[in-house]
């Protein structure tokens, strides 16, 4: 959302060319987690949530020149030709090295495959990644107790080759290069450098995984290039199928290869270690593209007082807000309290009472106030303003103060006080309209133009007003600029028009719309119910008494047979031994061939009521966690034995 504010202003401004493009991170192992979860291929996974995306950035009117992806082929061939660019010029080595390797799955843990306890600060389950509580950057192999994700398993140590980049030989360069940018922010830029001067290492830029960017060289089969080298490679590669679908499959190298171009990247503080060291790096590395010229970084943003988590149902979903409400007010409320320098919090009673005191009473009342009145007592006719007296020309100076300071804040990435400064000229107008009185004016012939002067005043501001807020609430300020009854669309106009009286004297205006629509407390109480109800329905199942428990016949049961069951995706039919022969119809087709499951060791729910399944009765329950993979006891347990 800061970035389509700050492209719109920068359209507005007409002093530049303005590329904005974004993407769908694709690759890496939480996509593979998931899909897995979900049983489906991970392709299956981002089709469907690219366009989840796509559809809530359009409901919050966020206006991409292009919104890509990481799947597409041209990113495939960009950041195999930046692999080995940098191979080329020396900047990566291969290396075997020890990694946790998952026995009963049989497979390496990459990333998030893994959990286990920070080295650092201790902090239990955290990922092969990242730790969330200290912040430090993780490989698979430093956490300390770590269990697979999958079938929570402790992992061994194996050998396998990966290829690392190597930061220590980039340091140089990438220190003269940070220490230059003095426009950065203060978070962003020390980061940088402390992270410099504490030492970088060798990082793998490879992972022991299927789905990703193919290393491309022999040897490196069943190997991908980590998510962190090629998601970012993603700006460059979205510009490039921008390009060719304009049909200027060259234009792409006006943005990337020209050093003219300013890239500002609009990011979370979570991701300054790999925007202003990792990612430079890579570009410095492969040595033909422009590196960062600024980066836009805000804070983490809490729901009611508690991080977001969609897991734990602690979270509001973008489609679920724009069904209900309007996508601006919620545009507003997160850009007026935008987490530039702390992390903010999104409240739905603080929602409530910035667009109920700040949009509707402030805003909203001042631009319907006074094209109300146009309409019903002056024929919806703008009349021709009078001479100036001294609170006319503070009203004037006041509009071009705000372009003008507005302007400057923008150029400066601080969108919180640039919105400030507007609803400060709302508020100005608000006042300037009740200290005339328009209403008491136009009784009177000797005091009519005061009526007059006031009203063509108001719509001045309004005009002004309708400019300066189309990149913060765009679809409002359509409004304004539709009920002003003006042509083309505000988008079009320049940020300075703001600055000219252009509506003159004679000029029709339109029935005025309701801008916002104050929300009612019954309203938001609803929603932080429903939030609470989400997140204890996500708590998990109430708990049980132990003689409800007791009443389980759990053993350990031996699997005599098993075979595929025809016309299913997910049954295997199994001949279980626990004591006595039953047959089971269980989903984990997707984990197993059937010749694998012989002579294995299972977990079977005994007094379970029978139950017929694709024509086949089930006699039973293997246990399995929820993504299919069986629970297994110790070899030396009994088949018939039971579970205590």
């Amino acid at each position: 959302m800061p970035a389509d504010v700050y492209s719109r202003y920068l359209r507005a401004k007409g002093d530049s060319e303005v590329l904005f493009i974004c993407g769908s991170d694709e690759h890496g192992t939480p996509i593979a987690v998931a899909a897995e979860a979900e049983g489906i291929k991970p392709q299956a996974l981002v089709d469907k949530y690219h366009k989840q995306l796509k559809d809530d950035f359009d409901s919050l009117g966020i206006r991409f020149d292009y919104y890509g992806r990481t799947t597409l082929p041209i990113h495939y061939e960009t950041s195999k030709e930046f692999f080995l660019k940098i191979l080329e010029n020396g900047y990566i080595d291969k290396k075997t090295v020890s990694r946790p390797y998952c026995p009963t799955c049989k497979r390496f843990l990459p990333d998030r495959f893994v959990k286990g306890e920070c080295p650092k600060c201790g902090a239990k389950d955290e990922r092969g990644d990242q730790c969330e509580a200290c912040g430090k950057q993780l490989e698979p192999h430093e956490l300390v107790r770590p269990y697979c994700v999958i079938c929570k398993g402790a992992p061994v140590q194996k050998e396998t080759d990966h290829w690392f980049l190597k930061l220590p030989k980039i340091a140089p360069k990438l220190k003269e290069w940070v220490e230059g940018n003095k426009q950065w922010p203060v978070n962003a830029r020390n980061f940088a450098l402390g992270w410099i001067k504490e030492g970088l290492e060798d990082r793998a830029i490879t992972r022991d995984l299927e789905w990703g960017v193919p290393v491309p060289l022999k040897g490196a089969e069943g190997k991908v290039l980590y998510v962190w080298f090629d998601a970012p490679i993603g700006y460059i590669s979205i510009t490039k199928e921008w390009a060719k679908l304009a049909g200027k499959p060259d234009e792409w190298k006006k943005y990337w290869q020209d050093d003219k171009c300013e890239i500002t990247h609009f990011i979370g503080k979570d991701n300054i270690p790999f925007h202003t060291v990792i990612w430079p790096a890579i570009v410095i590395a492969e040595g033909r593209h422009n590196l960062p010229y600024q980066i836009a970084s805000n804070e983490f943003l809490t729901l009611e007082g508690k991080k977001m988590s969609t897991s734990r149902g602690w979270v509001v979903w973008i489609k679920d807000f724009t069904k209900k409400y309007n996508a601006d007010t919620l545009r507003y409320s997160l850009l007026a309290s935008n987490p530039e320098k702390h992390d903010a919090d999104f409240s739905w009673y603080e929602y409530q009472k910035r667009v109920n005191t700040e949009l509707a009473d402030i805003l909203g009342n001042f631009v319907q106030r006074t094209l109300a009145f146009t309409t019903r007592y002056l024929d919806s006719t703008v009349p021709h303003g009078h001479e100036a007296g001294s609170r006319e020309k503070e009203l004037e100076r006041k509009i071009e103060e705000t372009v003008d300071e507005t302007g400057r804040l923008l150029d400066e990435l601080k969108l919180q006080a640039a919105l400030k400064e507007i609803m400060e000229l709302a508020g100005e107008g608000n006042r300037y309209f009740s200290e005339r009185e328009p209403w008491k004016a136009l009784k009177s012939e000797h005091e009519r133009h005061i009526a007059e002067t006031c009203i063509h005043n108001c719509v001045r501001t309004i005009y002004a007003l309708a400019i300066l807020t189309a990149p913060f609430m765009p679809s409002s300020a359509e409004k304004i600029w539709a009920s002003l009854g003006l042509e083309g669309s505000v988008h079009e106009q320049k940020w300075n028009d703001a600055k000219k009286p252009a509506i003159k004297g004679g000029h029709k205006i339109k029935e005025p719309q309701v801008l916002f629509k104050k929300i009612e407390d019954k309203d938001v109480q609803e929603e932080v119910e429903k939030l609470k109800r989400l997140s204890e329905a996500k708590k998990g199942k109430p708990m049980v008494k132990y003689e409800d428990f007791s009443k389980l016949e759990i053993k350990i049961g031996k699997i005599l047979e098993a075979e595929a069951v025809e016309k299913s995706d997910k049954l295997v039919r199994l001949k279980i031994d626990t004591g006595e022969i039953r047959q089971v119809l269980a989903g984990i087709k997707k984990n197993y061939k059937p010749e694998e499951l012989l002579g294995r060791k299972v977990v079977v729910l005994c007094n379970l009521e029978p139950k017929k399944l694709m024509g086949l009765e089930s006699q039973g329950m293997v246990l399995a966690d929820e993504s299919g993979h069986l629970l297994s006891p110790d070899q030396e347990a009994k088949e018939g034995s039971k579970v205590m």
